[in-house]
């Protein structure tokens, strides 16, 4: 198996897969995720996530940012 290391990467993680639905049900996220990982967690584009945390929180969600620097 090979692992593959990515920078400069958002995730967007809910605890369920009803919450991610219910988020898409509010919010277009089509512009902002670049992919899937699981039912879960969705790969955000990281030059959009200013614009995502602005949209969800318009729609009053409150996300939680957090950054990870540092290497593995």
């Amino acid at each position: 198996m090979t692992k593959v290391l990515h920078r400069n990467v958002a995730i967007m993680r809910v605890a369920d897969p009803t919450v991610l639905r219910e988020v898409r049900a509010l919010v277009p996220l089509e512009g902002f995720v670049v992919g899937e990982i699981s039912p879960t967690e969705l790969v955000v584009d990281p030059s959009r996530l200013r614009a995502l945390t602005e949209l969800l929180e318009s729609r009053g969600m409150s996300p939680l940012i957090r950054r990870l620097t540092g290497e593995r």
